[in-house]
């Protein structure tokens, strides 16, 4: 009698914690008008409200594989008695909610991976929010619902709706200039639902790098050039082990999928979930979320697939000709013809024919000398196959697709920097140059106490900062005029790089440029470009500034906190502690809420979707200050070098010491978990170190080596 009423009390107890929320419909929620859609506005009119929802589970959670950090969880519900508006995103997210257990017991609390299985109709209770643009007011972005610890229940079995059937031209436009516009007035009434887009060619196939490693970039584009991103949310069609909340060893899926025999291809359809996907450089653009491999149609054409594309000189003078050679195959056939279009001047779409001549699956064409000094010449290649399918590269409008015809070679950091397409990727990332002669100052390097990047800039102001790296840098000291002859250009999760740099000495002991005033720290948190991407690579600087945050990523830590002209808000510009001199902590033990800093310095970087300032060592902070001089350098430590930096399956790590003695070698992730740690004992000399990094998830690491005379850290990168 006793279990019974303590049942019974229980029973009692949930059912009044789901009485304090109202049962709304996910079309309710979903539902924004025409005038606010027109206006780029899809924010839900519940924004911020706890409610319960009921709808068909129509995504395998244990699939999911969006977080790399395993911070959530997600799926789709879906309401079958709705027309529209009737799909929506809930996940579990602990830190989000302010949950203070971990995201297991929260899915134990929630029942999220034993209920939301496919089919299953579930009611369940969370706070509606949005997925996006989070600086802005009203909140754009992905709607969705963050689960609370309140048991889910399952309230009727069923099976997944029919997808419906949309084209892309409701999701996003092709402006007939290569970019898209987002179609929210009626794209956001499928947003969270399941759908199928007929005939669609799979294009602008890209492979990612660095953290990325593995996962595979495309987007699906319809007869008329209306194109939409595929997002990889599903473990079955990213090459990575982030779906992996549901197993101990490695992941729920196939780690491996090849896109290759679909790259050009027209599939009948592509079906998953629609969803919106924000970024501070392109804003807000519909995507569509395959589930697994049936979600993706058969092969119905495939017509020639172009790749490889070079050219014989990145930036040719007057009297030189052009030749442009592509990599052109073709699955189901031969390649028949392929020409070469070009035109001259940016943007003109008057274009005259050459014909690209064969060498196995090599074609080339030669675009004769164009003039005069400083003219831009776009260029695109046609193939077609056998059967008559053909492929334009990029497209028929040369869309960021154009060379630059200059004399006297590369001479400025602008040269590089400056895309006059107005795209913030410069039109010469991935190109080498060897025609240079740029010279500049060297403003921050790789020294013990210094920002751990070397910058180089010709002078103050836009479009005069760059960031360079290679082997050969190690000995510049700030003060160094250099001359670059030779270099490749590099963007590195959208920061641009010169590689592999040849360089002259030309004098030490030059005054540096003063850092550059006047941007507002708030347009710099906004990604404004005009205050943004000019300013890469570039020593800027402000006055009178406050600590508005000291971890804007609480509960987990970055080493970065955040600096405003006021203490109205929380938000303000982000610092970050990238410097050698810089502790991981610094925003925390060093800085207090609200301090008031007379000023702050730092390079211009960007890094994980933010702007932020690299004070480029304790200097660059009022009331901090460097130890300086050669009697201060590192007790013992000669030289640290870490490398392959990404590193696979090994690091190591070479340590030059004045005497022998014990160090200590740690790994940690970036919320500061400790991932590797070794002590050994060192001897006088250079002393060679390996450890493995096999059993380590991809991503950015601290390495850091220390004693009770040195400390070293340097951020490693794991790729997979």
């Amino acid at each position: 009698m006793r279990k019974i009423s303590a049942l019974i009390l229980v029973l009692l107890s949930v059912l009044n914690v789901r009485a304090q929320y109202p049962l709304v419909s996910i079309s309710d929620i979903q539902y924004v008008d025409f005038q606010n859609l027109s206006n780029g506005i899809d924010t839900s009119s519940y924004f911020g409200d706890t409610v319960e929802i009921e709808g068909i589970v129509t995504f395998d959670a244990c699939d999911y594989g969006l977080s790399s950090t395993g911070s959530r969880v997600g799926t789709w519900l879906q309401d079958p008695n709705q027309s529209s508006w009737n799909g929506i995103h809930v996940l579990i997210d602990a830190a989000a909610i302010g949950y203070s257990g971990t995201l297991s017991e929260l899915n134990n609390a929630v029942q999220f991976i034993d209920n939301f299985q496919v089919g299953n109709k579930v009611r369940c209770t969370g706070i509606v929010g949005n997925f996006g643009l989070n600086s802005s007011t009203p909140v754009p972005g992905n709607t969705q619902v963050l689960l609370l610890p309140i048991a889910s229940e399952i309230t009727g079995i069923g099976s997944v709706p029919s997808p419906y059937i949309i084209n892309v031209d409701q999701f996003m436009l092709s402006d007939g200039q290569g970019g898209q516009i987002t179609q929210h007035t009626t794209g956001e009434v499928w947003e969270g639902c399941y759908a199928e887009i007929p005939n669609v060619q799979v294009v602008d196939v890209s492979y990612g790098t660095g953290s990325n490693t593995g996962r595979i970039f495309w987007s699906i584009q319809d007869q008329f050039g209306n194109k939409m991103g595929v997002r990889d949310v599903s473990g079955w069609i990213r090459n990575d082990t982030f779906d992996n909340f549901c197993t101990s060893i490695g992941s729920n899926t196939p780690d491996t999928w090849d896109i290759t025999p679909y790259i050009g291809a027209t599939v009948s359809y592509v079906r998953g979930q629609i969803l919106e996907y924000c970024s501070s450089n392109s804003g807000c653009q519909y995507y569509i979320s395959p589930r697994d491999f049936n979600d993706i149609g058969s092969i119905t054409a495939a017509p020639p697939v172009v790749s490889n594309v070079t050219l014989s000189n990145s930036v040719p003078g007057t009297s030189q000709s052009q030749t442009v050679s592509a990599t052109i195959t073709d699955v189901d056939g031969s390649v028949a013809i392929a020409k070469l279009y070009y035109s001259i001047g940016l943007g003109n779409t008057t274009f005259t024919s050459v014909s690209m001549t064969q060498s196995g699956d090599t074609w080339s064409g030669t675009i004769p000398a164009q003039g005069p000094d400083s003219t831009y010449v776009n260029y695109w290649i046609k193939a077609t196959d056998n059967l008559g399918y053909s492929t334009n590269y990029p497209d028929s409008l040369a869309t960021n697709s154009f060379y630059w015809v200059k004399n006297d070679g590369i001479n400025s950091v602008k040269d590089i920097q400056y895309n006059p397409s107005g795209s913030a990727t410069p039109f010469l990332a991935g190109k080498w140059l060897t025609n240079m002669d740029l010279q500049g100052i060297v403003m921050a390097t790789v020294g013990f106490y210094d920002l751990g990047l070397t910058i180089l800039q010709d002078g103050e102001g836009a479009w005069h900062g760059i960031y360079l790296r290679g082997q050969n840098l190690s000995t510049l000291k700030r003060g160094d005029k250099i001359k670059i002859t030779s270099a490749k250009v590099f963007e590195n999760f959208n920061v641009t790089f010169l590689d592999s740099t040849t360089y002259l000495l030309l004098s030490t002991g030059n005054p540096l440029y003063a850092p550059y005033m006047g941007l507002d720290p708030a347009a710099i948190h906004d990604a404004v470009f005009d205050q943004t991407e000019p300013y890469e690579g570039l020593l800027i600087g402000f006055n009178n500034m406050f600590v508005v945050n000291q971890n804007p990523d609480d509960p987990s830590t970055f080493g970065e906190w955040a600096v405003d002209i006021n203490t109205t808000d929380n938000i303000g510009m982000r610092c970050d502690d990238y410097s050698n001199d810089i502790g991981f902590d610094f925003g925390l033990d060093s800085l207090s809420l609200n301090q008031s800093l007379d000023y702050i310095y730092g390079i211009l970087y960007y890094s994980f979707g933010n702007w932020k300032l690299l004070p480029r060592n304790k200097d660059d902070i009022a009331g901090y200050q460097t130890i300086s001089g050669i009697e201060n350098d590192p007790l013992n430590l000669l030289e640290v070098k870490a490398y392959p930096n990404p590193a696979k399956d090994v690091m190591h790590v070479a340590i030059s010491l004045t005497q022998s003695q014990q160090v200590t070698i740690s790994l940690h992730d970036l919320t500061g978990r400790k991932v590797i740690s070794e002590s050994v004992k060192l001897t006088t000399g250079e002393n060679q170190l390996t450890l493995s990094s096999t059993g380590v998830p991809a991503g950015v690491y601290m390495l850091t080596i220390s004693s009770d005379q040195f400390s070293f850290a340097e951020k490693m990168v794991v790729v997979k």
